[in-house]
């Protein structure tokens, strides 16, 4: 038990979970509506808490574990994959924008799915949209949770099952008290902390090796393949191309990353977000992937690909030092459950149970709902990872697939194309979903391209002629969202 590497991991999990706590009581004494301060954190985020929330949910097991592991094995074409992540942030926000905002804000949406049941009144895109989140997302979680799992597995040397209930338990416990609020600010608080814990890691890695081009001059000699493409990745032009739109700007269709559209305070925010997302996110993906394929020279016969990093952090620093950059993956980990579980569980208890079961139910009522949802969701994902894949990053890429594939046509045809219908979106979605399923179950990677290209096409495809087939949109619907009474670009920007 390495308890000088423990004792900063263990302070910032206590960190984490008073700071639940305290946003709890703060959540209770706010004279605000529950729903719209625990999903959306009242709308009131300023730029560097919107920029590191957005991203810290999206830099996850697999920017932090997942591509090193990856990188390790196949070598430095997986920092090319990596690298189509960076201008995530600037996709989202900058393609969602202020529309976004102003017509959640007239709506009153605080889910994503609260906005496509307004935008297409039916019934099936609603379910359909519960239906993406809990299967894609449920996925996405269980990633997450086995990555927190291999790095306490790997600084304690408890086993794997043990280093998963103390994970999860921190997690599913801080998110259900402290709602959307207690996620952003730790999720500033966990995106400082990976820009530190990345450069301490580079200086402690240039001073305790023989440095990175040295590494380098022994990877070419005892392993050259790892820098050559396609490599064994098969990172082709075409591969690379399609990862361009499953790690760039089909995250648009990311539930989690999407809702953040609609949290900022104002235009200002928004606009200052943007430059930092890019910032932020070439730090976080670029910094932690390069150290994949040199660890392959110091670690030749690892049995584990995704525990390099960890490894790697472990023998080279001091151990308090290595607890301080370890809880940095740890972080983007948590962070990224954190957001997924307030998805999930609003999906469940939002979108469905308000909907269909208890429409009048009270606040008092939604609130205690909301918090067993969250708790029940957490353990059902521990349980699921009980069993863990051999590379997370894989899940990671399955999950964020399918969410694009269901969700980024109905968001952007629905946000911008005054044409489409319910019917089209009911199409986009299920074609988007199933299509999904089946090609990148039994189908993998056809014309040489990632799943998510073909699947997206049919997607948009099925959106387009569906909805041309079908009568237009209602006027009501779209006086409400192209109409100019109600929120109006002045009260975003001021």
């Amino acid at each position: 038990m390495k308890w000088d590497v423990l004792l900063p991991i263990f302070i910032y999990l206590f960190a984490t979970f008073i700071i639940g706590i305290y946003l709890h009581k703060y959540l209770k004494k706010r004279k605000t509506d529950f729903q719209e301060e625990f999903f959306v954190g009242g709308r009131s985020l300023g730029p560097i808490v919107l920029a590191f929330t957005m991203l810290a949910s999206a830099a996850s097991v697999g920017t932090f574990i997942g591509s090193p592991g990856m990188a390790y094995n196949v070598g430095f074409s997986w920092a090319l994959v990596t690298m189509t992540q960076v201008f995530m942030g600037v996709y989202i926000l900058g393609i969602l924008g202020k529309k976004f905002a102003i017509v959640a804000r007239k709506i009153n949406a605080v889910t994503l799915t609260d906005f496509l049941r307004e935008r297409y009144k039916s019934h099936a895109v609603v379910i359909g949209s519960a239906l993406g989140i809990i299967i894609f997302i449920g996925a996405y979680m269980v990633a997450q949770f086995v990555g927190g799992a291999r790095i306490l597995e790997a600084i304690t040397g408890l086993p794997y099952h043990v280093g998963l209930l103390i994970f999860g338990l921190t997690v599913v416990l801080y998110t259900a008290i402290g709602g959307f609020r207690a996620v952003a600010v730790t999720d500033a608080i966990q995106g400082i902390m990976m820009i530190v814990g990345g450069v301490l890691l580079w200086i402690m890695f240039m001073l305790k090796t023989d440095g990175f081009s040295v590494l380098m001059s022994e990877l070419a000699v005892k392993h050259p393949e790892m820098l050559t493409l396609p490599s064994e990745a098969n990172i082709t032009p075409l591969m690379l191309f399609s990862y361009f739109f499953l790690l760039g700007i089909a995250c648009i269709g990311l539930p989690h990353a999407s809702v953040r559209g609609m949290i900022y305070k104002d235009a200002d925010s928004m606009h200052r977000a943007i430059i930092y997302s890019g910032i932020i996110m070439g730090l976080f993906s670029i910094g932690f992937v390069t150290l994949g394929p040199v660890t392959k020279v110091l670690y030749p016969e690892m049995e584990v690909a995704d525990m390099a990093l960890p490894i790697l952090i472990l023998d080279i620093m001091p151990g308090w030092i290595a607890g301080l950059i370890l809880a940095a993956p740890l972080a983007a980990i948590m962070s990224t459950v954190d957001s997924m579980l307030l998805v999930t569980s609003s999906s469940i208890v939002k979108d469905l149970y308000l909907n269909y079961i208890n429409p009048d139910a009270s606040d008092k009522k939604i609130a205690k709902l909301t918090y067993m949802t969250t708790l029940v969701i957490g353990v059902g994902v521990v349980l699921f990872s009980l069993t863990p894949p051999e590379y997370v990053q894989l899940i990671v890429l399955y999950a964020i697939g399918g969410l694009e594939a269901t969700f980024f046509a109905p968001i952007v045809l629905g946000l911008y194309w005054k044409r489409a219908t319910g019917w089209g979106a009911i199409a986009s979605m299920y074609s988007g979903l199933i299509s999904y399923l089946v090609i990148a179950n039994w189908f993998p990677n056809p014309f040489g391209m990632h799943t998510i290209v073909t699947a997206l096409t049919i997607s948009i495809v099925a959106m387009v002629i569906v909805s041309l087939a079908t009568p237009k949109p209602s006027f009501d619907i779209i006086q409400k969202f192209w109409g100019k009474e109600g929120v109006s670009d002045k009260t975003i920007a001021s």
